[in-house]
């Protein structure tokens, strides 16, 4: 079997029958690729497909991407304090690494789309060499197949023992099971104290600002205008920052057939407070995006109340599971969810260089990179993860 291996740079480059035969669900397919390819984040990645062949004959997808990673988002905090100060002014630039990533940019987790037949353990050390040669002609030290499940993390072990790459633990995604008759009913079979502090929150939140809700497909550009605000308003919040998105990317995503969204607005003022971006996935829904209108009563614990109505949502679809994605682990950990482990392998074309990343990874742990992850897991350590 002689694999190659040819770099796009557009979706349009590769047929669509390819993309829907190598991407079914559960995974974020074409749709979710191009409607981050016409999002106008030029300034911030450089998108690339690789069409993966056997003998001349296509068999795979490799999604790729060119990004600035800031490296106060990986690096422990103690390490942080020490290199912070001389990144500043002239030398700013070396808080950033460039980075070419195996993966997705703001997808629940790395995939590489294969034919059936075919399995990544079987082609994951010819595409780490390809994508080495694609670094080097495009002058990018660094290379990262960006968080990948534990389920395909066997795929991994015969690159690790043939190059220089490393594994390194990412931020966890969340799940919590879908269950017959919504959120209440989930909360009935939990613990006394989750079931009462979560129907505490929704009840006083009901009694303080009273809501409607909406499940709207394809929105009007008013709708899109307020659901951008309201994005714009939480990613201004968050500490964690990756992709920063646009409105044209809610543009493109809300006219495809895979989103829904649960929109929130005061029952009073009819202004939209909250809404949830759903990705309907087949055996699973992606709680992908939320914005939330900080200003509103405090009391109204919308991120929770929105939160039920998503979860109500997608009990509606065949779905079984519903993920919520990386990063405000504190209230998706209280209402319920469980931590997904997630890794990254990496690779610095620089051998010193990459003595001392895979020496810095060795000391990132989930309590690491997440002070809400820290505190969690000094209630709960029989829940750390094992490198």
């Amino acid at each position: 079997m002689r694999l190659g291996i040819t770099w796009h740079n557009r979706t349009t480059d590769i047929p669509h029958s390819l993309w829907r035969d190598c991407f079914t669900p559960p995974r974020e397919g074409l749709f979710w690729f191009r409607s981050l390819e016409t999002a106008k984040l030029e300034d911030q990645f450089t998108f690339l497909y690789g069409l993966l062949q056997t003998d001349g004959s296509p068999i795979g997808i490799v999604p790729a991407f060119v990004f600035d990673l800031p490296l106060d988002l990986v690096i422990p905090p103690e390490i942080a304090r020490i290199i912070t100060p001389f990144t500043r002014g002239p030398l700013r630039r070396l808080a950033y690494q460039r980075t070419l990533f195996i993966g997705n940019v703001a997808g629940e987790e790395g995939c590489v789309g294969l034919l059936p037949g075919h399995e990544l353990s079987d082609v994951a050390l010819f595409i780490h060499a390809a994508a080495r040669e694609l670094a080097a002609a495009m002058k990018v030290p660094m290379l990262v197949w960006k968080e990948f499940p534990d389920s395909v993390r066997t795929a991994f072990d015969g690159m690790l023992g043939a190059t220089r790459a490393f594994r390194v633990v990412s931020y966890p995604g969340t799940v919590i099971p879908l269950e017959h008759g919504g959120y209440l009913a989930y909360l009935a079979k939990q613990r006394s104290e989750r079931r009462w502090k979560i129907k505490d929150k929704l009840q006083r939140g009901a009694k303080n600002l009273p809501l409607t809700t909406s499940i709207i497909r394809q929105p009007s550009e008013s709708d899109l205008e307020e659901i951008f605000r309201l994005f714009w308003q939480t990613y201004l919040r968050g500490k964690t920052k990756f992709e920063r998105l646009t409105p044209e990317f809610f543009r493109a995503i809300a006219g495809c057939n895979e989103a829904t969204f649960v929109v929130q607005r005061g029952a009073a003022s009819g202004r939209m407070l909250s809404f949830m971006l759903m990705l309907d996935l087949g055996e699973r829904v992606i709680n992908q995006f939320i914005g939330i209108d900080y200003a509103s009563a405090p009391n109204g614990f919308l991120y929770f109340r929105l939160f039920g109505a998503g979860y109500d949502w997608a009990c509606t679809t065949k779905a079984t599971v519903l993920q919520s994605g990386q990063t405000g682990y504190t209230a998706k950990l209280d209402m319920g969810h469980s931590l997904v482990p997630l890794w990254n392998y990496c690779e610095h074309m620089n051998p010193l260089a990459n003595r001392i990343y895979r020496d810095i990874a060795a000391r990132i742990a989930w309590d690491t990179l997440d002070d809400q992850l820290a505190k969690y897991l000094n209630a709960h350590p029989e829940l750390r993860l094992v490198n």
